[in-house]
């Protein structure tokens, strides 16, 4: 299946994405100061750009149970109000620079500023589903339960993401990490927004877990792939700051599988290295990415990557063939394959 329907899906409702997230902050006038210092921070950084993944795949989840897909549009911009609260508060912890290009909202803004735009942010996801005129009261309620239970697993991923650097841990499996990556990242990138469509469009309870599944797999993917292009993609292409995993001694899987993978001096070195945290210089980052490609560990990861999406797949058969059932097949694909 090639990425070409899901790229061409996300064209298509990207401009509405758009208009809608721009309404849900235009509602004080600009140049006044709650603009100046809260709506209008917010709408800049929303502006930036991003795909508008998490919107497009609640809606398309939608279609696929054969729903209407612009009944799911205010939850999907829930959920993308949720993902820009994360990215500005991940920053912040990371000490990240550079965010879609630009700097990041806590350099332009101001460290107090831009948590609390990261909270206001956290703050409209659920007033978003509230006050949706489109939704019963009883859709409201299952979809704020998803939201919530999304919020939970993304918070806890992020905790054992920085608790493993804070405490030097370094016996992790992959396993671990997988159970991390689907909390930081594969309940609000998969799941949920795939579970939320699904809840407004009148899934079944089959057809519901079959998405739950397959945004599981994809998300995970997803996040596999994310760290890989932190070492290997494109400043220009990711607009994120080149090997800050790296430099952060992220436990990715691929530094998972280096240091069960080298041989004990290499490992003690891998390990000395890590321990190093943000003062690493350069050569000392080369170092490390040199060792996680002679150990296989990039070609690991890509593997592992590709055989959650195969299994992915399979799930699609629970629902009923429909245009929007091969866009989500084509999205596992984009998912895997994207640049940026």
């Amino acid at each position: 299946m090639s990425v070409d329907l899901f790229v061409e899906y996300l064209a298509d409702v990207r401009p509405i994405i758009d208009r809608r997230l721009r309404e849900y902050l235009a509602v004080v006038p600009e140049g006044s100061p709650l603009h100046v210092y809260l709506y209008g921070v917010l709408d800049e950084f929303i502006g930036r750009g991003g795909k508008r993944l998490r919107p497009a795949i609640a809606m398309v989840g939608c279609e696929a149970v054969g729903g209407e897909r612009l009944r799911a549009l205010p939850s999907g911009c829930a959920i993308e109000f949720f993902h820009a609260a994360a990215l500005i508060h991940d920053d912040i912890m990371d000490g990240s620079e550079i965010r879609r290009d630009e700097q990041c909202a806590h350099i332009v803004h101001g460290l107090p500023l831009a948590i609390n735009t990261g909270d206001f942010a956290l703050g409209l996801v659920c007033t978003i589903v509230v006050r949706d005129e489109g939704l019963n009261d009883r859709t409201k309620i299952a979809v704020l339960d998803a939201i919530g239970e999304m919020s939970a697993r993304t918070i806890e991923g992020q905790a054992l993401d920085v608790g493993w650097v804070r405490d030097d841990v370094y016996d992790v499996s992959a396993d671990d990490y997988l159970f991390m990556a689907l909390g930081k990242t594969g309940y609000y990138s998969g799941v949920s927004p795939l579970k939320i469509g699904a809840l407004i469009g009148g899934a079944t309870d089959s057809e519901r877990r079959a998405l739950e599944a397959f945004g599981k797999n994809s998300a995970i993917a997803f996040q596999i792939q994310d760290d890989l292009l932190n070492i290997v993609g494109d400043e220009a292409s990711t607009g994120k700051d080149l090997l800050n995993d790296i430099l952060e001694s992220k436990r990715t899987l691929m530094v998972i599988h280096c240091i069960q993978a080298a041989t004990p001096p290499d490992r003690q070195r891998l390990s000395a290295l890590l321990r190093l945290g943000p003062t690493k210089e350069p050569e000392q980052m080369r170092e490390i990415v040199d060792m996680l490609f002679r150990y296989g560990s990039i070609e690991y990861a890509r593997e592992l990557a590709r055989g959650l999406i195969l299994e992915a797949r399979t799930y699609l058969g629970e629902l009923p063939r429909s245009s929007a059932r091969d866009v989500l097949s084509s999205m596992a694909d984009f998912f895997l394959e994207r640049d940026s």
